[in-house]
């Protein structure tokens, strides 16, 4: 199966798709209205009675099925798919010309900024109380940037962790195995149970038992949803970080003891996220990130996993929830935002349409009860919607910048520079000095 995000060479399709030709009119004339949407190429997974594929495929069976129906004017529609690193080039360049963007599908974490800076429409009044109510609170919270929602979530990823279950069973922790196709909970005491049996299990000098790395910022909203395991917020409730806390520096000390205890990779500091999830994938890792797609990848190669919740004290557990979904960029023309609305608006009413959120996880919970009982383990990461939590607020204004300083700390807590007191500190110090410099002044 793709990897989720991957990198690929950018390219533009292009459909010209026309609906009934007449009632919207520009001094008296007929108008026809071409809609530009671009995309990274986000992939979606297998999808039922599809096949592998991308974000882009879907845009162009939308805008076949949105133009055959679609009775207000002619629409065209061009689909730009472009590299990840291109975004700049691709999207935010163009803004004010004649090759601007109307709609824009990706989980991009400048969109607050973009909405700050007047460049996104809100899509509020394309959100019923139907539709509002088949959607997870967490997630329109994530998605609203000062009373407003600018990202109409579509699919999701849920990031538990994975569990290798026959290191648990060699290492005789049955009793932490949960039920079948279930998610197991874990309170923060049960890991240590956990990682002590797992440890005292494993012979060979380069298999671990969990992850950690902090040689790039990939990977760090995992790391940063650990620092709630005794309890913490990451967030006070201004919106700034809240590490430096008794709750938070205890949560540092105790990844601190992991490091101390040769429960993770030695050299933590010095290895990245990819890293730690080839260790997993070639039985050197015991715990490790994942989330639905993952397990059905490992699955496939042949590895017996069961996810876990990310450790909290009560025991329920944290899945970090992540979104990607639809803008609509102001351009100007109020007609064309009108038709690009109802484009996205039409999408949610479509089940062919909403069937391509079932290679990831979809956000509607129509969506993941009509085929819980057909798809291994929708069910149980539907029924673990209540434990979700968020890294990433829509009110983080360079969230780049809180990436590029939180990474730095943690390698001081494994290096052992600076205390978990010390980090602590540093960590509110810089990532809200970087929240601080993304803020309107």
């Amino acid at each position: 199966m793709k990897r989720i995000f991957c990198v690929c060479l950018a390219f533009a399709v292009v459909l010209s798709l026309s609906g009934c030709q007449s009632t919207s009119s520009n001094n008296g004339k007929s108008r026809a209205i071409t809609l530009k949407i671009s995309t990274p190429p986000i992939g979606l997974g297998d999808i039922p009675g599809v096949g592998e594929s991308e974000v882009s495929d879907m845009l162009a069976l939308a805008a076949e099925r949105f133009s055959a129906q679609y009775t207000a004017c002619d629409v065209r529609f061009e689909i730009s798919r472009y590299n990840y690193m291109d975004e700049k080039a691709q999207l935010l360049d163009k803004i004010g010309t004649q090759d601007a963007t109307d709609i824009f599908f990706a989980g991009s974490w400048n969109t607050s900024a973009w909405a700050d800076k007047g460049w996104l429409v809100p899509l509020d009044d394309i959100i019923d109380e139907a539709l509002r109510s088949d959607i997870s609170s967490t997630f329109w919270n994530q998605n609203t940037y000062e009373g407003h929602v600018y990202v109409l979530p579509y699919h999701q990823l849920q990031n538990t962790l994975a569990v290798n279950r026959a290191m648990m069973e060699q290492a005789g922790l049955d009793a932490f195995i949960p039920e079948p196709d279930t998610i197991a909970h874990w309170s923060t005491e049960d890991f240590n149970t956990v990682f002590a049996g797992l440890k005292a299990s494993i012979a060979d000098e380069s298999t671990y038992v969990f992850m950690m790395y902090a040689l790039t910022s990939q990977g760090d909203s995992h790391i940063m949803t650990l620092l709630q395991a005794m309890g913490g917020s990451l967030y006070d409730e201004e919106g700034n970080f809240a590490v430096n806390t008794p709750e938070g520096i205890a949560a540092l000390a105790w990844l601190k003891s992991l490091d101390d205890q040769g429960y993770v990779p030695k050299a933590a500091e010095n290895i990245e996220f990819a890293d730690v999830i080839d260790l997993f994938g070639n039985g050197q890792l015991a715990i490790c990130m994942s989330n639905l797609t993952n397990l059905w990848d490992y699955r496939d190669q042949g590895l017996d996993v069961f996810p876990v919740n990310f450790p909290s004290m009560d025991g329920r557990g944290y899945a970090v929830a992540t979104t990607n979904g639809f803008c609509v960029f102001d351009n100007g023309d109020a007609e064309k935002i009108q038709v690009a609305k109802e484009f996205i608006r039409y999408i949610y009413s479509d089940e062919e349409l909403m069937k391509y959120t079932l290679g990831t996880l979809p956000v509607n919970y129509s969506v993941m009860e009509e085929y819980g009982d057909k798809i291994w383990m929708l069910n149980a990461y539907r029924e673990n919607s209540e434990n979700l939590t968020t890294i990433v607020r829509l009110d983080n204004l360079n969230w780049q910048g809180v990436r590029d300083a939180f990474y730095l700390n943690i390698q001081d807590l494994l290096r052992g520079t600076k205390t978990p007191a010390q980090v602590a500190a540093s960590i509110d110090e810089t990532c809200n000095a970087a929240l601080e410099q993304g803020r309107p002044h």
